[in-house]
């Protein structure tokens, strides 16, 4: 089975750009840590960032994030 790298799951990952999310306007900067600590229903992942929890679409993390740990 191949490993698809795409794929975001729960783990620890390092951000490869800045990522906004508009709502609660939290910016992520490149290089930032950060977990992913739930994978929810349509299309959302919970995440764990300077000890709060943001949702953010997986579609905006997609490509903009590297998996350091699952």
């Amino acid at each position: 089975m191949k490993y698809d790298r795409n794929k975001i799951e729960i783990g620890h990952y390092l951000s490869k750009t800045n990522i906004h999310l508009r709502d609660d306007n939290v910016k992520i900067a490149f290089g930032d840590e950060f977990d992913i600590t739930d994978v929810l229903k349509n299309n959302q992942v919970e995440i764990l960032y300077h000890h709060k929890n943001y949702t953010f679409d997986k579609d905006i993390l997609e490509n903009a994030i590297i998996a350091l740990s699952h």
